[in-house]
C-alpha cells in the first residue's frame, strides 16, 4: 500500500508517503454505513483503500452536475485506487478537508470499505504533506478554473439573414493538432446490435467470437467551421466506435459520444445526429480518463510509449477487425511508396455513420414520435500526422456507464497527433418519409 496513484500523495518520495502510511488509523466500515453526512466537521482526512462507495453531493439547481431525486447528484461505486483497476483517486472529500470546510458530501459504503484515517492537525504539521497539499489545492483551482472556462465558451452562430438569428454553421469542420488515444478492444456487444438503426449491422469477421470496439479519447484544442476561420473552439471528448456494415461498405458507428463543452453538442446533435452528451476526459503523462456526471466511467494508464509510423497503426487496425493486419501492412508500405512518387496528398478517410433524431413537438415519454429520424452519412479524415506511439502495458477499466457490463478487453493502445477534417453529412435513409436516397458517392463531400 504506497498511495503513489493518489494525486495528493504522488508528490512525496516514497520515505514521506510511508512514514504518512506508518502513522494512519485503519478504519473499516460495514456496507450501508455512513461515514459523514453535509456539513460534518472534517477533523480528519481519508483515503478509500478496498471497497465500494457512493457519494451524494447536495447541488444547487444551477448546477453543471446531473441532478437525481430532490436535488441530489449521486455518483456511484467510486473505485479504490488499490483495486489494480487503474483509477485515480480515493481521497474523500478531498477539499473541502484540507480547506477546513465542512463536508459537502454524503459517503455511504455500497459494499464494505477499509479506508485509512489522519487528523488533519497532524498531516498539516508535515512539512512535506503541507506542500503537497498547497500543489493539490492549486491545481484542484486550477483544473475547476479551466473546466469553468470550458463550459462558458460562446457557441458561433452564422451571420444573421433576416430569418434566423440563432444558426449554427455547417460543416465542413477542421481539427487541428490533435491528440488521440486509440484503444482498439474486444466487447460482447449483443445488446447494442438490437438497437441499430435499419440498414446497419455489426461487423464482425467470421470465426471471431466476440464483437470489435474501438475507444477514442480525444483533445481538440482548435476547432472551427471550414468557412469561418476565425470562430475557433476547444475541447475534449471520448467516443465508442463500433465496426458496421452499411450495403457493401464497412464504416464506423457511434452510439456513445462525451465532448466537454457545449457547442460540439449543439453541433454534433443538429447537423450530423451524433448521440452527444456532456462528459470530461481529463489527460497527462500516463493516464487518460472520462468522466461522466463526476462519476469516473472509463480510465486508461499506461507504461511508457514507443515511436512507430501509420503502417503499424493499420496494422493494429486490420487485426483489430479480424482481417489480416500483417499483408495490410505491407499493402499499405508500397501504396504509401507510389503516393509519395507521384506526390499526392496523405488524406486517410473513414465512413462515420449516425442515427439523428429529433422529437416531434408533440411527442411524449410514452410515446415518442420524432420529427427526424435518418440514417446519416460522414467521413473523417486525416490530413496529416505528426506523431504515432504505442503504449507499453496499458490498462483499461470501466467502473460506470454504459459499456461497465459489456466485457470489455483491451487488445493495444495508440497516442498520435495529427490534424483532420470532418466533411459534411448526407441523408442516406430517411425513415420518417421511408424513403432511401439517391447516393452517387463520396466525391462532393
Amino acid at each position: 500500500m504506497e498511495l503513489t496513484h493518489v494525486p495528493l500523495f504522488d508528490h512525496l518520495r516514497a520515505d514521506e508517503r510511508a512514514a504518512l502510511i506508518a502513522r494512519a488509523a485503519t478504519v473499516t466500515l460495514a456496507a450501508g454505513k455512513v461515514l459523514c453526512y453535509p456539513g460534518d466537521p472534517t477533523d480528519a482526512l481519508y483515503v478509500l483503500v478496498t471497497g465500494d462507495c457512493r457519494i451524494t453531493r447536495k447541488t444547487s439547481p444551477s448546477s453543471p452536475l446531473s441532478m437525481h431525486g430532490e436535488g441530489e447528484s449521486v455518483f456511484d461505486q467510486v473505485p479504490s485506487p488499490f483495486t489494480g483497476r487503474g483509477f485515480r483517486g480515493g481521497v474523500i472529500d478531498p477539499v473541502a478537508t484540507l480547506g477546513g470546510l465542512p463536508h459537502s458530501s454524503k459517503v455511504e459504503a455500497i459494499t464494505a470499505c477499509t479506508l485509512l484515517r489522519w487528523p488533519v492537525d497532524s498531516l498539516w504539521a508535515s512539512p512535506a504533506f503541507a506542500a503537497a497539499a498547497r500543489r493539490y489545492l492549486a491545481e484542484s483551482l486550477q483544473t475547476a478554473s479551466a473546466r469553468l472556462a470550458e463550459l462558458e465558451q460562446p457557441v458561433h452562430y452564422a451571420p444573421p439573414d433576416g430569418h434566423h438569428s440563432a444558426q449554427i454553421e455547417p460543416g465542413p469542420f477542421m481539427f487541428e493538432d490533435v491528440t488521440l488515444i486509440f484503444a482498439f478492444c474486444e466487447a460482447d456487444l449483443d445488446p447494442l446490435r438490437v438497437t441499430l438503426p435499419d440498414g446497419l449491422t455489426l461487423f464482425r469477421r467470421p470465426g471471431r467470437s466476440r464483437d470489435a470496439l474501438l475507444l477514442v479519447l480525444a483533445q481538440f484544442p482548435t476547432v472551427y467551421a471550414e468557412d469561418d476561420p476565425a470562430a475557433r473552439f476547444a475541447y475534449t471528448e471520448t467516443t465508442v466506435f463500433v465496426p458496421v456494415r452499411y450495403r457493401h461498405s464497412i464504416g464506423l458507428f457511434v452510439p456513445y459520444i462525451y465532448p466537454s463543452a457545449y457547442e460540439p453538442i449543439l453541433l454534433g446533435r443538429e447537423i450530423y445526429g451524433f448521440p452527444k452528451q456532456l462528459g470530461r476526459t481529463a489527460f497527462d503523462a500516463h493516464h487518460a480518463s472520462l468522466i461522466v456526471d463526476g462519476a469516473t466511467q472509463a480510465a486508461l494508464t499506461w507504461g511508457g510509449m514507443d515511436g512507430t509510423d501509420e503502417a503499424r497503426l493499420v496494422r493494429a487496425l486490420f487485426d483489430w477487425l479480424g482481417l489480416e493486419g500483417r499483408s495490410a501492412s505491407v499493402a499499405f508500405q508500397a501504396g504509401e511508396v507510389l503516393r509519395r512518387a507521384m506526390q499526392l496528398p496523405p488524406f486517410r478517410r473513414i465512413s462515420v455513420y449516425n442515427h439523428k433524431r429529433i422529437l416531434a413537438v408533440d411527442a411524449t415519454r410514452e410515446a415518442p414520435t420524432y420529427a427526424v429520424d435518418q440514417l446519416t452519412h460522414t467521413i473523417m479524415g486525416v490530413l496529416r500526422w505528426y506523431q504515432i506511439a504505442r503504449m507499453r502495458d496499458p490498462v483499461l477499466a470501466l467502473a460506470a456507464g454504459p459499456l461497465k457490463d459489456a466485457n470489455v478487453t483491451l487488445r493495444e493502445a495508440y497516442r498520435t497527433q495529427l490534424d483532420m477534417r470532418l466533411t459534411r453529412g448526407r441523408v442516406i435513409r430517411d425513415y420518417v418519409a421511408g424513403v432511401i436516397p439517391t447516393y452517387k458517392g463520396l466525391n462532393s463531400l
